[in-house]
């Protein structure tokens, strides 16, 4: 059942409410003294309308959840979406709450020395103020380091001559002011694309009702990075493909992956009118992916190959591409993964079938299906594909794997790449 926690931050903050991914808010959930509301539920609504609606889906008086989780504000309330794979173990909100943190941080969607989950307490609101210090830290480390700065072209009508005069506008426009010049120069300015993008994100930010704390930092900071002019187009494609081969980007990685996070859902122009809201959101299925893969990558042998989403055709435009394909000395593995908790440990005949075309077309004999598991045992059941009736020998086998993502003590599991070597059979290094 969603539930509602009293906010005990000193900040003019709507109400927070706390749901887990797939939950339903209702009308009415949540304390008689700060329920939900149908306003909150329009204003739901109205977010989803302008492009949202993949992350939740309004329906009578109600709004479902889908498998992201994160946070999701509006001017009426703020909404923190934590994972939460399976009830029955009963961990608290604050559990989850530094799970995701932990998430965040081993996935490297933030920078893993980051302000950490003991930073962040049960208190309602605690995840946005912590998304929002680790986007502030990193932009004053790129500003003690110095923003980067590069010529842009610019014509202007200047006092002075002054780089290349333009001779036909001067005639048209300066004929009776011979002080005037019509000039075409290059101007060293701090107008770069990235500084565009960071500015463009602080301004989003800056609609949010926060505390006066953040919101000062904040503020200050919009004033030090470039905003988009009148008609200036938001350099998005900067974030849409790869960082361009410039090592001077480098250290704006981190600051540049929070900004399009926040401007994921912009148009290549910032939108006028009034502030709809914010989804700062994560789809579980491609975070448990990334933890998998980061945990390997931290545990494998030299000689273990890893390759990720490698993809190949299958028919026509369609293709398939597998989470991970693993080669080892002794033998290829393909693994796919899969949140959701696995009813009577039992897959569905499309995720066997899925593996099996995996190992034919990837060359693979070891099929792996990677479910989570929050219980304190790990299980796992193999067993091989019946042979086809052909003379050729058949040899191919699916194994479930059930990964255990909390440790003993709650927190985030971080051997989950030992425990799977050595479920496959490899030996790993010391750490």
């Amino acid at each position: 059942m969603p539930e509602t926690v009293p906010s005990r931050l000193k900040r003019p903050f709507p109400p927070v409410f706390r749901v887990y991914e797939h939950d339903v808010l209702k009308i009415g959930d949540g304390p008689p003294g700060n329920p939900f509301t149908e306003q909150q539920l329009d204003s739901l609504a109205d977010l989803a309308a302008q492009g949202y609606h993949k992350f939740f889906s309004p329906g009578h008086r109600s709004v479902r959840f889908k498998q992201y989780v994160g946070i999701l504000a509006t001017p009426l309330l703020t909404i923190e979406i934590l994972p939460k794979v399976d009830r029955a173990f009963g961990k608290s909100p604050a559990t989850w709450q530094n799970i995701l943190v932990d998430l965040l941080q081993a996935c490297h969607f933030v920078r893993p020395d980051s302000t950490g989950p003991a930073q962040v307490d049960d208190q309602a609101g605690a995840l946005l103020d912590w998304y929002l210090r680790t986007f502030i830290t990193e932009l004053k480390a790129l500003l003690r380091h110095g923003l980067l700065h590069h010529y842009q072209n610019a014509s202007e009508n200047l006092g002075v001559l002054k780089g290349r005069l333009n001779v036909s506008r001067q005639i048209r426009q300066n004929l009776f002011h011979r002080e005037r010049f019509q000039v075409t120069y290059d101007r060293f300015t701090k107008r770069h694309p990235a500084n565009l993008i960071i500015g463009a994100a602080l301004q989003k930010l800056l609609l949010l009702s926060i505390g006066s704390e953040l919101r000062g930092q904040l503020k200050y900071l919009a004033q030090l990075f470039p905003a988009i002019g009148p008609g200036e187009k938001l350099p998005l494609t900067l974030l849409e493909e790869r960082l361009p081969q410039d090592r001077r980007l480098d250290r704006y990685a981190q600051a540049l992956r929070i900004a399009g996070h926040i401007l994921r859902e912009e148009r290549p122009d910032l939108r006028p009118g009034p502030f709809r809201g914010l989804a700062l959101l994560f789809d579980m299925n491609l975070l448990f992916e990334e933890y998998l893969y980061r945990q390997l990558l931290r545990w494998k042998m030299p000689t273990i190959q890893l390759e990720r989403q490698r993809s190949t055709v299958f028919w026509g435009q369609n293709r398939l591409r597998p989470d991970l394909v693993i080669a080892t000395p002794e033998d290829r593995w393909v693994l796919d993964t899969k949140w959701r908790i696995l009813p009577r440990y039992q897959p569905s005949a499309d995720e066997l079938r899925q593996i099996y075309v995996y190992c034919d077309y990837f060359k693979a004999r070891r099929g792996m299906l990677i479910f989570p598991y929050t219980g304190q045992e790990v299980a796992g059941l193999h067993q091989p594909y019946s042979p086809l009736p052909s003379p050729a020998e058949q040899d191919r086998s699916c194994q479930l794997f059930f990964a255990r993502v909390l440790s003993p003590e709650g927190r985030l599991n971080r051997s989950l790449g030992k425990e799977l070597l050595e479920e496959m059979g490899q030996s790993v290094r010391n750490r």
